[in-house]
């Protein structure tokens, strides 16, 4: 069975309506060098119907919670995105899914890895909106990130900033709930500032993937 890409995602927007980059992605971890942006262009005859509501927690979102074997998960995601139904390896060869939601009043592509138990290790949203949004600096970009972190605040509290990592290509900010650490099993929120393009990226992360089995 084929997996929803990143691109399919971005088409079902423009099905419905939106205006919405999407980014790809498909592991935060270890495909992070393999981002792209789609920008589905709305059409004006096209009345616009937001994805389905999915409720945000502390460890992930709607059915695709951490620890749920990614099956059951699929199943019950289904009534929210049919293409839920359609599970298969990601760039990094985990089993996935992935999705377009309303999660925290905007829209959002999730994508849910599996382990190789088959249960879900790692769930990654990206909001629809946000993607790859031109800004003027890493300073921005931090900014950026705590804006959309502090929209999460009802359900996950408070955030704080956490750390601010500088990479050959990028800087990372993270943010964490008020109060824990950034561990792997914790919701937490990155932005990401690429100095050459001047684009800033959002990223909603729970857990990781796992060194071992």
């Amino acid at each position: 069975m084929s997996l929803t890409t990143p691109a399919a995602a971005g088409n079902r927007l423009q099905r419905r309506g939106h205006l919405a980059p999407v980014a790809a992605f498909a592991s935060f971890t270890r495909c992070v060098g393999l981002i792209g942006t789609v920008l589905a262009l709305p059409h004006p005859a096209v009345a616009a119907a937001p994805p389905a509501d999915a409720h945000l927690s502390a460890r992930g979102i709607g059915p695709m919670v951490l620890g749920v074997p990614l099956v059951e998960a699929s199943r019950q995601t289904v009534a929210l995105d049919p293409a839920a139904a359609m599970i298969g390896p990601g760039c990094d060869e985990r089993e996935q899914i992935t999705v377009v939601l309303q999660v925290a009043g905007q829209a959002m592509s999730v994508m849910a890895m599996a382990n190789a138990q088959g249960h879900i290790e790692e769930i990654l949203a990206t909001p629809a909106g946000n993607a790859g949004v031109r800004l003027a600096d890493a300073e921005a970009c931090r900014a950026h990130g705590a804006e959309f972190a502090a929209g999460l605040a009802a359900t996950l509290g408070p955030m704080q900033a956490w750390s601010a990592q500088h990479k050959p290509v990028s800087t990372e900010f993270t943010f964490v709930p008020a109060g824990e650490a950034a561990g792997r099993d914790g919701a937490r929120v990155v932005s990401r500032w690429f100095a050459g393009g001047r684009t800033c990226d959002l990223l909603l992360q729970f857990g990781g993937r796992r060194a071992g089995p």
